[in-house]
């Protein structure tokens, strides 16, 4: 699913030449829970826009289920990101004004899928998470493991081949937490791709695979039992 080659990405921050990932090469396949992390500043963010279409590489390779990203344009990352990407991240990232079922229901609309089939979509997702008897209620009536709850039912309802979660019990108390990680469990018995960004070694334990990266490069990987 996930091959990346030699990745390389450099940052000019005044004077001054980062290298936020500096020959990354790892593959991840169809079906894995792997969890990359990394202290502050280590380049798992970067990897993370990079895996998710969010940015391209400047140098290196990354073919997702196959296909070479690394000349796609914006448009053509953009039709990925939307069809092929649940994204769940630390803020939740909901619309305040909407309510949870608004909020699954959106991505649906910008595919365009007829109304019969989102609300079909946006139902299973909510009854995933637990939450079809919360739809009608927005953010701000919601706590937070609620609110990351329905932020998980959103990047289900595309039905994604990959499912990408940056620190996503970073804004969480333990109990809800565990919640979390218990859903992306089950997601992954289901048989789905998940790719866990987190710094905390404890919720990266329940991942099946470990990648360390430091400094910009993959220090060690679990299913290798040794530096890459």
């Amino acid at each position: 699913m996930i091959e990346l080659l030699n990745i390389r990405k450099t940052y000019q921050m005044g004077e001054t030449e980062v290298h936020a990932l500096d020959g990354v090469t790892a593959t991840i396949g169809d079906g894995e829970f792997v969890a990359v992390i990394g202290p502050s500043g280590s380049g798992k963010s970067t990897l993370m826009n990079i895996i998710g279409c969010l940015d391209l590489a400047d140098e290196g390779e990354y073919r997702l289920n196959g296909r070479l990203i690394d000349d796609y344009t914006e448009r053509q990352l953009s039709e990925i990101r939307n069809r092929e990407i649940g994204f769940i991240f630390q803020q939740f990232n909901l619309l305040p004004r909407l309510t949870a079922y608004q909020n699954v229901e959106l991505p649906l609309i910008y595919q365009g899928l007829p109304m019969a089939e989102r609300k079909k979509r946006v139902m299973e997702s909510l009854e995933k998470v637990g939450l079809a008897n919360r739809m009608h209620h927005r953010p701000n009536e919601l706590s937070g493991g609620q609110q990351q709850r329905v932020a998980i039912a959103r990047a289900l309802s595309t039905h994604p081949t990959l499912i990408l979660a940056d620190e996503p019990t970073g804004n969480l108390d333990s109990h809800s937490g565990r919640e979390i990680m218990n859903i992306l469990k089950e997601l992954h018995k289901e048989g789905r791709s998940i790719v866990l960004i987190t710094h905390d070694h404890d919720i990266a334990s329940m991942a099946s695979r470990q990648l360390t990266i430091r400094d910009g490069r993959i220090e060690h990987d679990s299913a290798a039992g040794g530096a890459s």
